[in-house]
């Protein structure tokens, strides 16, 4: 946190989701040990602490990410999030920046916000359906492309090689 700046909150973006309903309590979902909901509140919670980094907050040097790029990460991965894609995990990065990133089904998927629209995207499939990429992706198509993918893997169950 920069200055005297008081701690950004980010409000409960879960809060919507919040009220349950007796279908989902009758009919829970088999061979899970984890919702999709728990992911993303996870995620906001990891976004709420990393907001809050003050400078140094590695032990040495480490920047603590600018305010306008929380927020920028927090309408990003809101917008994931209605889209019905998978959670992203979140670091800091001892240069203010913020990774989302996600391993799982083969892939590897990170996401770097240095600043809004600053993004750059790391993406490899172990099952090369999805072309390796590296490079910036400001408007996040090809991170979006890969997300969908790993979605779609997560729905079939197909096992990963």
């Amino acid at each position: 946190m920069h200055g005297n700046a008081r701690p950004l909150s980010l409000g409960d973006p879960m809060e919507p989701f919040s009220h349950g309903t007796a279908t989902l309590h009758a009919f829970p979902m088999l061979g899970r040990t984890e919702s999709p909901l728990d992911g993303w509140r996870a995620a906001y919670e990891r976004l709420q602490q990393i907001a809050n980094l003050p400078d140094g907050w590695d032990g040495e040097n480490g920047a603590a990410p600018e305010g306008h790029t929380v927020i920028f990460v927090a309408q990003e991965i809101a917008s994931l999030q209605a889209d019905g894609l998978p959670a992203p995990t979140l670091n800091p990065s001892a240069d203010g920046a913020i990774y989302a990133e996600w391993h799982m089904h083969g892939f590897d998927i990170e996401v770097i916000f240095d600043a809004p629209y600053e993004i750059t995207a790391l993406i490899e499939d172990a099952r090369e359906e999805i072309s390796r990429f590296e490079d910036r992706d400001p408007m996040m198509e090809e991170a979006r492309k890969a997300l969908l993918a790993l979605a779609g893997r997560e729905q079939t169950g197909r096992p990963v090689r």
